[in-house]
Formats: structure tokens, sequence, C-alpha cells
């Protein structure tokens, strides 16, 4: 052993070896309660902050070349005062706050403190003072800082101390002290740290007196590994709230296996009503397999005491599988529940959502969910979306080859509480870009199959119920259900030739509705005489061809002329119809030219600005076509396949229309002060309008001597950037009658409107606004405003499907809503239909009477409830009909409703979201989901609340900490719909 000391410095070189790693500062909070001097709390915090805890004097040749040799360990030691006892190998250091503090630094590890005394022989290191701190790389990133006496050994890494605080991470700075602790190192080469303190505290807030902690009689912390405190007892401030057995940190980076954290209320434990309903969610373990995939297991429990019709209590168990396989373009999740009732009823849920590229041009999407029980999947959620999303699945199989793109799959819906089915499988689909098959030539083949259907549909009318006597001397309705199918198949081969376009296309389409229908047929040859008869299914095939040729545009720059021949079918209906009114024969119409010019120029005006707006600018698109069709002839064996009366037909005559529609735009261009960071000027789109084509038809005008309009529906629509999101859509029904028929009266009736808009602070109309008062507002795009939007508004909360089964459907009600600035969206849909006229039979879709046939059904329940979800549901399917005229006429009760999402500040602290949908027809709301929550620093305070369309609620309360959101106390209170309410 070679020493050499050099002033108030010490080299020393052995041959003994460390490993030596990056260190990290702690944070600066690490400062005991009981330390009164200001000064000595600032240095700390200093010290704590910086890299550098000690400032090493600067070696001269000699130590520079002693510590670049190869194969030693250096140990260094500085002091203002250094003795050396070479008999005992004994050294001893003193330092001052002034002129230095006295440091001994092995390889990574450094220990400062006032006193130090290092023994060489024993490679222990005492070191004594009001702040000491050691850094060990080793034990993690935190440095250790101990007030009083800290003994280290620096060879086995082994250490007691007094008064200790450090910290650790994962994931959050956890914050540790002790009154006495000690600490030792992993021999073995595992590099990790063995951490036990007593009588210490725990904490994660970086206040120099914490505003919360856990007081613990043990605690141990094994470096990048685990953290346990056993008991542990929660004050807020200096009060105790609440005791735990213990509590358990893992800090290992990457997933773990593991319990599930289980969620109960203090209900669960304190039953404070006879009433009261114990239930207990998400009891489980969590697996982690590999670094590929990962599953948990867990039970939903709800107690069946006092168990009701509506709420009899269940069991549910729950299983769910995730995989990510990046090197294959591979993920995915599979979910499983199975909901168990008292009362023998049973449901389960099925989720599969799934996606893989094969190939940059070969991908498959599946996105499946399933339940056996829609009933029983309504009635047991809390979630609103839930009550009324649509269970939906989706299947798609996409590949391009060469520049074709060939595309197959499919979609599947159920609707809560109800068992009627809507699929539309398979969809099949070859599509290609323009193909330029020479200079002159070009093609564009376009090829879909599609396949809709329509299963388990309730029957409506005289034929809806099947009726048959009791024991009891009544009679037991039984509700009948119906089935519809629909395909259609298109082929459309447009070719361009020299300029000139060639349009062709072949159409089939083949629907089945296997309900039975009444339908007064017409006698053709006397319209007077009227047949009822009973068809126990109805079908039809249509099948039709079309081409025509259009001419090169003229004057492309202004006036935008394309004149055109076609030859169009006489009818509407397809070229060649069979309908069970047929027999299953086919019959053909005619065809005939007709010839059209249309023109499609743009008009506009630039108007001077006011404001802060430099100028306005006007444009209309108007598109006119004009077309004429000579008079044609439809036999009476085509008007008897669709049940036409022939008396009062017009599909004959011939056709002298003009047809308009018309799309406009007002801008504004805001001043150079407005400008984007690009310096282009800035535009605001302040109101776009587009409309319908509309037609008009002088020779029916003429033949009738009543309107001549021909367009059945007309509607309108409205957009505009000061309201982000903002659209407007009103539809009209233009005649009161069927238009083909000279019976029809023009009388337009107002059927739809769909309005739609989001809105914030930083909205196009409230920066006009101010600019208009003078207020200076920051300069934001329309697009970063639509960025900021909340993507799940209203709309999308209650039309998107959401998954049945897995974590996500079920820690939804107990996510942390995001509250970053206020907004709000809403959804306003109004749908009527027109009052029926004339003699016809009319069958009333109302609630009442799709659930008449429950009145006498031992629960009594089941009817209340069922007019409760038909009257709830938006996504009602369209009763099964006929395809030829004379079917009775379904009346679909009008429906209003406004849905809304807002989420806002009430203060620095408190914020809020509302979610709701208001019934206008009921005057009532049908579902709500509010959230308030309060930041208390470390912690976070949510009150949620939630109502579904069925009647079901929910309250939750918790409060959870902001490091570790598992560790809350809240209450929840679930009420299921009671009979008879």
């Amino acid at each position: 052993m070679r020493t050499l000391v050099a002033g108030a410095a010490m080299l020393l070189i052995a041959s003994s070896a460390s490993a030596q790693v990056t260190t990290r500062p702690t944070r600066p909070n690490i400062q005991r309660r009981a330390v009164s001097d200001s000064t000595k709390a600032d240095s700390l915090r200093a010290d704590s902050v910086s890299r550098e805890i000690v400032k090493w004097t600067a070696p001269d040749s000699v130590e520079t070349a002693l510590m670049a040799r190869q194969g030693y360990s250096v140990t260094r030691y500085q002091g203002l005062n250094v003795q050396f006892d070479a008999k005992h190998r004994i050294l001893y250091l003193e330092g001052s706050p002034k002129n230095g503090r006295a440091a001994v630094g092995r390889g990574g590890t450094l220990l400062v403190g006032d006193t130090i005394t290092y023994n060489d022989s024993t490679k222990v290191v005492v070191a004594l003072g009001d702040t000491l701190m050691l850094r060990d790389p080793s034990r993690g990133s935190a440095d250790v800082i101990a007030l009083g006496r800290m003994t280290y050994n620096v060879e086995q890494r082994r250490g007691q101390v007094t008064n200790i605080s450090t910290s650790i991470e994962s994931g959050e700075q956890w914050f540790v002290r002790g009154q006495i602790a000690a600490f030792r190192n992993d021999t073995t080469g595992g590099k990790s740290t063995a951490f036990y303190a007593k009588n210490g505290i725990i904490t994660s807030c970086d206040d120099s007196i914490p505003d919360y902690h856990f007081a613990s009689k043990e605690i141990k912390m094994v470096s990048k590994n685990i953290m346990v405190a056993r008991p542990a007892v929660l004050y807020i401030g200096d009060v105790p709230v609440f005791y735990l057995p213990f509590i358990f940190q893992d800090m290992r980076s990457g997933w773990r296996s593991g319990i599930l954290t289980p969620r109960f209320g203090v209900g669960e434990i304190f039953r404070n009503s006879p009433s009261y309903r114990r239930h207990l969610d998400n009891l489980g373990y969590y697996f982690a397999l590999n670094d590929y995939m990962d599953g948990q297991l867990s039970l939903d429990w709800r107690s069946g005491a006092a168990a009701s019709s509506s709420d009899p209590g269940w069991v549910r168990l729950n299983g769910e599988w995730r995989y990510r396989w990046l090197d294959r373009f591979l993920t995915g999740r599979l979910a499983l529940s199975r909901l168990s009732q008292r009362d023998g009823q049973r449901n389960t849920a099925v989720s599969w959502a799934h996606q893989q590229d094969f190939s940059q041009t070969t991908h498959l999407t599946t996105d499946i969910n399933f339940v056996t029980s829609t009933v029983l999947q309504r009635q047991n959620t809390f979630d609103p979306r839930q009550a009324l999303a649509t269970i939906q699945s989706h299947v798609n199989f996409a590949e391009q080859f060469g520049p074709a793109s060939f595309s197959i799959g499919g979609s599947r819906r159920q609707y809560p509480g109800r068992k009627d089915i809507s699929q539309d499988f398979p969809n099949f689909s070859i599509s290609t870009p323009t193909l330029a098959l020479a200079r002159w030539l070009e093609w564009t083949p376009q090829l879909s199959v599609n396949n809709s259907e329509q299963l388990k549909v309730n029957r409506t009318g005289e034929f809806a119920y099947s009726r048959t006597p009791n024991s009891a001397g009544g009679v037991d309705s039984v509700l009948l259900t119906g089935d519809s199918r629909l395909t259609n198949l298109s082929f459309s081969t447009p070719l361009r030739i020299f300029g000139f376009s060639l349009n062709n296309s072949f159409t089939a389409s083949d629907q089945e509705n296997n309900a039975p229908v009444r339908i007064p047929v017409i006698n053709q040859d006397d319209p007077t005489q009227v047949t009822n008869r009973v068809f126990a299914r109805t079908y039809a095939t249509q099948v039709d061809w079309t081409t025509g040729f259009g001419l090169p545009t003229l004057l492309p720059s202004t006036l935008k002329l394309s004149p055109s021949i076609s030859f169009q079918n006489v009818d509407g209906h397809s070229f060649w119809v069979r309908t069970e009114q047929t027999g299953g024969r086919f019959v053909h119409q005619a065809k005939r030219a007709s010839y059209a010019l249309s023109a499609s120029p743009t008009f506009f005006g630039l108007f001077p600005g006011i404001f802060g707006v430099s100028r306005f600018r006007h444009s209309i698109s108007p598109g006119l076509t004009y077309s004429y069709a000579p008079a044609a002839n439809v036999g009476r064996d085509f008007l008897a396949a669709l049940n036409i009366n022939p008396r009062d037909y017009l599909g004959n005559l011939a056709s002298n229309a003009v047809t308009l529609n018309v799309s406009q735009t007002l801008e504004a261009k805001m001043k150079s002060k407005d400008t984007a960071s690009l310096g282009d000027p800035r535009k605001v789109k302040l109101l776009g309008v587009s409309m319908d084509p509309l037609s008009y038809d002088f020779e029916r005008k003429r033949k009738t001597g009543r309107s001549g309009f021909t367009t059945d529906a007309f509607g309108y629509r409205l957009n505009s950037d000061l309201l982000p999101g903002f659209a407007l859509g009103v539809r009209y029904s233009l005649f009161q009658g069927n238009p083909i028929s000279d019976s029809a009266k023009f009388k337009p009736y107002r059927t739809d409107i769909n309005a739609s808009f989001s809105i914030n602070g930083n909205s196009g109309v409230f920066g006009a606004l101010a600019r208009v008062f003078g207020r200076a507002i920051p300069n934001t795009s329309p697009q970063t405003e639509r960025l900021g939007q909340n993507a799940d508004d209203a709309l999308s909360q209650r039309v998107a499907s959401t998954p049945v089964a897995g974590s996500a459907n079920r820690n939804n009600l107990y996510a942390v809503p995001a509250t970053q600035a206020w907004q709000a969206s809403f959804t306003f849909t109004s749908s009527r239909q027109r009052p029926p006229t004339g003699n016809g039979t009319v069958i009333e879709q109302d609630p009442r009477e799709l659930c008449q046939g429950l009145l006498n059904n031992a629960n009594p329940f089941a009817y209340d409830l069922c007019v409760q979800q038909q009257s709830t549901n938006p996504t009602a399917a369209v009763p099964i009909g006929s395809i030829t005229n004379g079917t009775p006429f379904i009346r679909v009760p009008s429906r209003e409703n406004l849905a809304s999402q807002m989420s806002f500040h009430l203060t620095e602290k408190w914020s809020g979201t509302w979610g709701t949908t208001y019934d206008f027809q009921t005057q009532r709301f049908a579902d709500h989901q509010v959230t308030l929550q309060r930041a208390l620093h470390d912690w976070r305070a949510i009150f949620g609340f939630s109502r579904t369309a069925t009647g079901n609620f929910s309250f939750n309360f918790f409060v959870a900490l902001n490091a570790q959101p598992d560790i809350k106390f809240n209450f929840d209170r679930q009420t299921y719909r009671q009979s008879g309410q």
C-alpha cells in the first residue's frame, strides 16, 4: 500500500475493485421537521439539487498519474484538517461548512460530512455532522441524507445511519425518512441495495413539511425492486385518518403479475342501511405472461339479499387476454364475461379486437362484440353509453394487388334491450383508379356485392301476436318476429374515349321479407276493384342496366357546359322486375333516350370588411341541368308487379324538366394582425350552405294542372367555422302522397332536423366578440381548435359501439375525467313522419302498442321496462314492411332529443363534466353522467353520478392519491330501478 499526502487532500490507491455508476441528485425536499435552522434547510436543499456535492482539490501531476493506472480502484479523501494514524491505518478528516466539508470517495460511492473517520483495515467510514450525505449509485438514483451519525463499510457497502432521508423512483418519486436505518448491498453481483428503517415516514409530497405522509414502524426497500412498510397510518398534516396493515410498492420496470385492486366502498364494510345491497368489483389477479401478452381474471359480485324482480343479485366472472407482437404487426385483445343472476338468467358477453398487417398491402381488422342476452346487458349496466349504444361487430380484410384494391368484410349489430339483429355480410368490392389503356382510352371498372339482413324483428299490425287460450280462461299473447334480406350487386365499367365518356353499369338486387302482410291488390283492368290478399312473405328481384354518352365539357373556365345522352327507364324502378304479385315471373318495362345539358358555373363577389375583417367573399355555385325525354308506355303487367294504380299513373308522360342545386359560401379574410405564422391571411368560413337538387317538370305541370315539382324530398345543410363542428341539416317531404301519382299534393312538411356544434374559449365566435369590444386574444387556427376537442363527445358516446366485455368496459365509470379547459358539445335530433291520409291501413308503432302483449305477463315490471326501452333507444330498427304498394302505413312516433357533453372549471381547484340526453317528447332526461373533481395538492377527490335510460343509477365518491391511484378511499352506491317505480 502506497500513500500520498498533498496539502489538505489525500489519495489512496488499492488493488480492490468497485463498480462505478452514474448518479442523479435527490429532490430538494428531504429535510426533517425537527431542524429549526433555516440556513441548514436552505443549504440542504441546494446541496441535494447540485450534482456535485463536493468539489475536489485539483490533483497534481503525480496524483493524476496514479489515478490513471490500470487495475486499481481509487479512494479519495479530502478535508480541512487531515490526520493519518499509520500504525492503526486510521484516517481522520475534519471540515467546515465555510471552508468545505470532509469527503471520502471510493469508485462511484461518495460520503460527505463534518467529521469523517476512515479505517483502511476494516474499510469502515464513520461520519458525524448535522448534515451527512451518501451517494451510492448501486442503491438507487437518490442521495441518502442523514442528520447525526452514519457508519458505512465502503467495501461491503453496508451501513447504519440515524435520522435518514432519501427518495426512490417508481413512476412517481417517493421520499422516505427514518429515525434509525440500515442498508446493505448485494455482494453476489445483483447490484441491489436493501434498505431498512424504523419509525419512519413515506410521502410523495415534495414540501419541506409534507401535507400528508404514511407513518410506519418498519420499512424495507430493495433498490429497483420493492418497497414494503408495516403497519402504515395515513396522516393528513399531523392528524391520523386511516390505518393500513401494510403498503407495498413495486419499483421494478415493466409489467409484473400481481393482485388487482378490488373496488368496494365503506358501505360494504359498515352497511349504513338495512336496504343497502353490498357489491364488490375487480377482485382478481393480473398475469404478465411475457413481453408480448398479458391477461387478467376477476370477479364481480352483488348481494342477493332483499332481492327483487329487477335486482335479484348476481355473480360475474371476467377474463381478458391482450397480445401485441410488433415483429408480426399483430395486436389485439380477447375478453369474456359471464353473468349469472340468482333468478337463473344468464348472459355471456364476448369482445375480440384484432388487427394484423400481413404486408404493406394486406390488412385484417376485426372488432367483435356479442352478448347472449341484450336485456340483461342493458339492465345491469350503470354506464349511459352502454345503455344506448348499439352492440356492433366489424370484420374487414383488405388487399391491394397492382392498381386494384380488394375488400371483403361485414358488420353485425345488436340493440340493447331488444332481440332484433341487423347484419351486413358479406360485403365484397373491387375498385381501381382510372386505368390508362392508351393515350386516348381510359377505363375505371368497379364491382361491389352487398348483403344486408334484419333478423328477429318484431312484427306489427294484425299478424304481430300469436294468441292461444290458457287454462285460466284468458288468452296468452306471444310477440312474433320476422326476417328481412336485401342483396345488391353493382358493376360499372365507364370508358373515356378521346374525351368522350361512355358510361355503362349493371345492377341487380334481391329482397325478401319473411313476414305475413295483407295487401289490397289493384285490378289493372278495373282499378276500382281491390282484392285484399294475405301473403306469407313478400319478395322482389330487380335487374337493370344503363348506358349513356357524355360529350367533352364546353366553356370549361366559365359556364362548364356538359351535354350528354343516356338511355333511361321510363319508370323509376329497374328494367326487369319480379315480385310476389307476378308469382316469381320476370316482367320488364321500356327504355327511352334522355337528352341533357348541365352547367355548373361559379359566381363570386368581394365586399369591404369591418373591424378585424379586411374583406368578405361571397361565392355561389349553382348546378343547373335541363333534360328532355319523349313520352313512352309502361305495360300493365309491369304496373301489376308493383301494384300501381294505372288510372293516376304519370310515368308515361314525356319528361321536360329542370334540376337545380345550389351551394354558397361566405368567407372573411382577416387583417394583417390576424395572419398566421407563415404570413398568409387567415380565412374564416362564416357560413356555408348546400342544398339538395330540386326538379321541376314543365310537362307534368301542363298535363295535370298541379305542381310541376317531381322531387319527393328536399334538404339543406349549414356549417360555419365560428362554431367548430357546427352542422345543421333539415329535410322536408314535399308531397302528400306518391309523386308518381296525379293525386299527390305539393305540400312541404319538415321531417328531420340534425344539428350539432361544439364550443370552447378559443372558438371563433368568442374571438369575434372579443375583437369587436377591443380585447386582444391570441391567434388560434381552426385546425388547432379541432385537435383540442374532446373526441369522446356527446354524439360519439351514444352512437359508437363500446366493448361489451373487458377492463375498458368495467372501469369506465371509475376513470378520472380530463377537464383541461371548458368546452361543450351539443347534438339535437328531431324526426317525424308526415301524417297519413286516405283510407289505407295505419299501424301505430307506439311503444305501448309494441309491449301490449306483455301486460298478461307474470312479471308486471316487464311491460314497464319494455315501454321505457322502446321509448329511449334511438337506434330502433325499421319494422319489416312490403316492397309493393298498398301495404299498411307504419307510423313511428316522433323523436326529439338533445344530447350534450360539457366540461368546465368551477374554480381553480374544482372542475366537472356533465353528459346528458333530454327527450322533448316525454319531457324528461333520459340519462345523466356527472363528475366533479377537486384538486387536493397530492390527492384528488372525485364525485361521480350516472343514470341510464333504464333507470339504473350509481353514485361513487373517492379520494385517490395522485402518486398511487390504487391508494384511495371510496364510497359506491349502485341501485337498480325497482318494480313499480
